[in-house]
């Protein structure tokens, strides 16, 4: 599979940022449902917060889950954006 370079951008704006949950000052979260019921999660935060992904820097950590909502192995961190986008890219042709 091969995701169109136009495809990157529209994938990762796709992604509805609001303040974390967890209460860290600074961080974001995202989560995207895709048609087919799989979905990503997508959180960053200040440096040395915990998160494996840095805002500062435009890197993100990453989850993605199976339609039956169970979290696939572990998070990927340290993610630019294009990485994110060709993540969501598959997982959005599952």
């Amino acid at each position: 599979m091969h995701c169109p370079n136009n495809l990157f951008d529209t994938m990762f704006d796709l992604l509805q940022f609001q303040p974390h949950l967890n209460g860290i000052s600074g961080a974001i979260a995202a989560r995207h449902k895709f048609e087919n019921d799989w979905s990503i999660s997508v959180v960053a935060g200040p440096p040395n917060c915990g998160l494996h992904g840095n805002i500062n820097e435009n890197t993100y950590e990453v989850a993605i889950f199976r339609p039956n909502g169970n979290m696939t192995e572990d998070v990927s961190g340290w993610n630019n954006k294009e990485e994110v986008s060709a993540m969501m890219w598959v997982l959005s042709q599952l």
